[in-house]
């Protein structure tokens, strides 16, 4: 399949998009867009971390003919001799960063320990961003281990603030839903409502948010939970209060400084790293069930296994679903991918097939919605039951899959509920 880039783009993005895919997808650069990176280059234009980024995906994927004139914003022969290259491009990181980088370039995966002490480094100050963009890029390519996905998450939960790691008031449950942080690009999100819907059940709804590090652009769950008018939590403390409408808004700038500065880098970096995986599971409340979602198919699993080793007593992945959010599609079954532990520390899993009969013939599709838009559907919905809105000619899916959305979390939650030791 051939690779759609944007020609307004700079010249390194563009050899991202095509080098850094992964295992399958990644791509020889044209003889030209070789050219523009290698002009990029040599005049200074590209930053440390799209530096690391691209050459990891470059060697990852294996040079070709076309590509060896990048070697002359280096010295000759150098791509044939990628530990060499390697050292000249990370030459300001700290030694373990560049031990690292030098495993991975020679296939090795990481223990646990191991990713954990990588996690420092990656979430520190010190310098390094190139390294930080050739390990962030290196371990997409390759796909990270549980062992890897365990320990870099155990060191973003190091990073959090002393007030979000304060225990978390008790009551009633928690549920925390974690959206991917760069949203939707061509549906309207209902996860307020759920979390509204499911507050109005017994429990306490946390959702995660952050700033958008792409590559949707958009709108997030933070950006509509702005236009509704609610304000970000500041403390785990804040679950003493009574429950807002929608829930709690954790924003990851004010639980994690370290964490959020990789919004910046993963700008730079370009496609999608582990932290866009990992920062949906970083759980300061001890919260007891997790609801998130895994468009990719391969990514389920995954996801189960990260949420049980990440403390969650309840999980809800949802498979199939919209594309960039936890919301039901109206035309094809969902998966909902459900874990409960068990005493003895185990966990059961289980497989639930939502099927919609739908009044609909089609699927909804918004090109560029609107945060403000978007809260009116919902502003409506909690005043009246229903989005009815003469402005836009959506509302029977909205509507739909408000109901459909509800009706699958709550048989989830039932399965949990009676599985869960």
């Amino acid at each position: 399949m051939a690779i759609l880039l944007d020609p307004n783009e700079p010249a390194i993005n563009r050899g991202i998009k095509t080098v850094g895919i992964g295992k399958k997808g990644s791509k020889a650069l044209t003889p030209g867009l070789a050219l523009e990176i290698l002009e990029d280059l040599k005049s200074g234009r590209v930053s440390q971390a799209a530096k690391g980024a691209f050459f990891a995906g470059l060697c990852a994927k294996g040079i070709e003919p076309d590509e060896e004139v990048l070697e002359q914003a280096f010295a000759p022969g150098i791509l044939k001799e990628p530990s060499q290259l390697l050292n000249v491009i990370i030459a300001d990181a700290p030694e373990f960063a560049r031990w690292v980088c030098r495993q991975l370039l020679a296939g090795q995966t990481l223990d646990k320990h191991t990713a954990y002490d990588l996690g420092k480094f990656l979430f520190s100050d010190e310098p390094g961003d190139a390294a930080r963009g050739w390990i962030a890029s290196f371990l997409r390519v390759r796909y990270e281990t549980d062992d890897e996905y365990e320990g870099l998450l155990q060191a973003m939960g190091d990073t959090l603030a002393p007030a979000f790691k304060i225990p978390s008031p008790s009551g009633e449950p928690i549920i925390q839903i974690a959206e991917p942080f760069d949203g939707v690009d061509h549906s309207y999100m209902i996860t307020p409502l759920i979390g509204r819907a499911l507050q109005a059940q017994g429990y306490r709804v946390v959702h995660q948010v952050g700033c958008n590090s792409g590559p949707k652009s958009d709108m997030n769950l933070w950006d509509i939970a702005q236009a509704l008018g609610s304000t970000p939590a500041l403390s785990n403390s804040d679950l003493s209060m009574d429950k807002p409408v929608f829930g709690w808004f954790f924003h990851q700038s004010l639980m994690s400084q370290a964490l959020d500065r990789w919004v910046g880098l993963r700008h730079q970096v370009i496609k999608r790293p582990f932290l866009a995986t990992l920062e949906r599971f970083v759980n300061p409340l001890k919260a007891d069930i997790l609801i998130a979602s895994a468009f990719h198919p391969p990514y389920g699993e995954k996801m189960m296994t990260i949420a049980e080793r990440a403390g969650f007593k309840g999980i809800i992945i949802v498979r199939n679903g919209i594309e960039g959010t936890i919301a039901f599609p109206l035309l094809r079954e969902v998966r909902l991918l459900l874990s409960a532990r068990q005493k003895d520390g185990s966990f059961r899993r289980h497989e639930m097939i939502v099927e919609n009969t739908p009044a609909i013939d089609r699927e909804e599709m918004i090109e560029k919605p609107k945060a403000a838009d978007n809260a009116r559907l919902i502003e409506n919905f909690v005043k009246a039951g229903t989005s009815a809105d003469q402005r836009t000619g959506n509302i029977k899916f909205f509507d739909l899959r408000v109901q459909s959305t509800c009706e699958g979390f709550n048989k989830a939650l039932t399965w949990l509920k009676e599985n869960t030791r």
